[in-house]
């Protein structure tokens, strides 16, 4: 049903002559007759000398009635007709009619300015039922009307609704209808004018109860039903970057359903923010609205976008560095593993005789450069993995003194080639470790044959291992020398060596920066503990190499 709206001016009754009866009064239509009519007192005038001193008796004030504003829910062509007749008679003061079908549901009930809502029930189905107790509850704050079939249930029900009043709808219902509207209104305004008296007056020292949201830190922006802003506090206004003076009355450019969102807002001085919004329904000013409360977001989301950008660099770096280890991996094992071939099937003369014994020897170098070299790629390699943290250990309960056993028997025969003696001083009830016992006996393979690569010809390397201070200490000492390499230039103090297959290096030394001490260092970091170099290269003190697990690796 289309919405119709019919208002008319003001009607004043004249109190000069006198009026209808009390029902012709409220009625409107009655012919006035001097059967129907009563007459007011009239002023009587003292007849005689006194009669200048006489006093009249005032006529009854002129009586106007005020325009209200009805929304009527109903199906009935007959009740709308019938109260759009009435108002364009205005026989009951001045009415202005807007009307709507139930199925139009609450929407056409929450227009501002209603004084009255007239719901037709009909037969009193549940929906339309329903429907009364939605406008009851949620409507304008103004009365509710009524009108349904002559059923004492009926009216019953839905005056436990919250109806104000409820008519039967008959053929007089279009104007006893008009005259509960006004009663209906005027008990309201009644009510509410000596709930005002009553209530004592605000001190001027006392803020409005805006303040609480005009002061809040989040934003604030009240809308009506429509989307057009009513209201915006302090923090609305730094925000969105304009006065309240500008935003109110225009549509907020932002969703404005209930719910919670995110929005990008475009401030007038070019500024780009990020919020999040909530929008929830309430009342302002007495009529429904919708408050959303903004959170401004922008900072944190550059913050996210920041890590996550430096989350996924660092990724691909680290793919990067993976990727460039393992091709580097397989461009050297692949010639390698030719030249260590090769060499070794020279050396042993394979295929036959190969000569002179100086090409034996130089493939016997050759071979035993290959295998160090071979050695240095496994080192960085494990480096490059223990660096990029992919690394889990596997904890298990390990015996140190066999994988100071096994570490030991794997490089005998090059200790013995290299004219080294390695002997072993471990405790008779050493406590286990828990460690990863591939790792750890990687890192002891490795501290051994740096040992022995660094070690001169004849000296004698002691590998002791033992309690200390709750942990478990692992020393490398060099003992016993020999000094049959004493003439070498590597160990000679010659200034200006120029030979260019020697290094400048004193290769006597263990380099604690070099490949396997590193690679020995990281495992020992894996697991909690630390590896020291104590040593003096003008030979004053020994080299002595500590690995010292914590006590909280100890397993008892």
């Amino acid at each position: 049903m289309r919405n119709t709206r019919i208002s008319l001016p003001s009607v004043v009754a004249p109190a000069d002559v006198g009026v209808p009866d009390a029902r012709s009064a409220f009625m409107g239509s009655a012919p006035v007759t001097s059967d129907n009519m009563i007459p007011f007192p009239t002023a009587r005038v003292p007849q005689g000398p006194a009669a200048g001193a006489g006093t009249l008796t005032p006529a009854p004030a002129e009586v106007t009635l005020a325009a209200i504003n009805v929304h009527v829910v109903s199906r009935s062509r007959s009740l709308c007709d019938g109260l759009s007749d009435l108002a364009q008679s205005g026989a009951t003061g001045p009415l202005s009619l807007s009307f709507s079908d139930p199925d139009e549901g609450m929407d056409p009930l929450l227009m501002p300015g209603l004084d009255a809502v007239v719901i037709d029930l009909g037969l009193g189905q549940s929906a339309d039922l329903a429907l009364l107790r939605r406008a009851v509850a949620v409507g304008p704050d103004a009365p509710v009307i009524a009108v349904g079939q002559d059923d004492a249930q009926l009216q019953m029900k839905a005056m436990q609704t919250g109806a104000d009043d409820c008519l039967v709808a008959d053929l007089h219902a279009p104007r006893a209808l008009a005259l509960a509207l006004r009663r209906a209104v005027q008990r309201r305004l009644t009510r509410d004018n000596q709930t005002r008296a009553s209530i004592t007056p605000p001190r001027k020292d006392i803020s409005p109860s805006v303040t609480l949201v005009q002061e809040s830190a989040e934003a604030i922006v009240i809308l009506d039903t429509q989307g057009h802003v009513k209201f915006v506090n302090a923090a609305a206004e730094e925000l969105l970057g304009r006065k309240s003076a500008e935003l109110i009355g225009t549509a907020f450019d932002a969703p404005t359903e209930p719910g919670e969102s995110e929005i990008s807002l475009e401030r007038p001085d070019g500024d780009h923010r990020l919020a999040e919004m909530r929008v929830v329904e309430t009342r302002w000013g007495g009529v429904p609205a919708r408050v959303a409360a903004l959170n401004d977001v922008t900072v944190r989301r550059k913050l996210e976008e920041t890590m996550e950008s430096a989350a996924a660099e660092s990724k691909q770096t680290k793919q990067r560095s993976q990727s460039f280890f393992s091709n580097v991996n397989h461009d050297l094992r692949t010639p390698l593993t030719h030249i260590i071939g090769f060499s070794e099937m020279m050396k042993e003369e394979h295929l036959g005789p190969i000569g002179s014994s100086r090409y034996r020897d130089y493939a016997r170098d050759i071979h035993s450069s290959g295998t160090m070299l071979l050695d240095m790629i496994e080192d960085l390699l494990g480096i490059a993995e223990a660096e990029t943290d992919n690394i889990n250990l596997t904890d298990e309960i390990c015996n140190l003194s066999q994988l100071v056993e096994m570490a030991v028997a794997s490089q005998r025969q090059s200790a013995s080639d290299e004219g080294v003696t390695i002997e072993v001083d471990c405790a008779a009830r050493l406590p286990g470790l828990r460690g990863d016992a591939r790792r750890l006996r990687q890192g002891l393979f490795r501290l051994l044959a740096e040992a022995i690569h660094c070690a001169r010809r004849g000296e004698k390397l002691l590998l002791s291992c033992h309690e200390d201070a709750g942990g478990i200490l692992l020393q490398l000492r060099e003992e016993g020398m020999t000094g049959e390499q004493g003439d070498l230039p590597y160990h000679a103090p010659k200034i200006g060596n120029d030979d260019p297959f020697v290094s400048a290096e004193d290769s006597g030394m263990a380099r604690e920066d070099g490949l396997a001490l590193s690679l020995t260092r990281k495992i020992m970091e894996m697991h909690g503990g630390k590896l020291s170099i104590r040593a003096n290269r003008d030979g004053s003190e020994p080299l002595t190499i500590s690995l010292k697990f914590p006590a909280d690796r100890v397993i008892r």
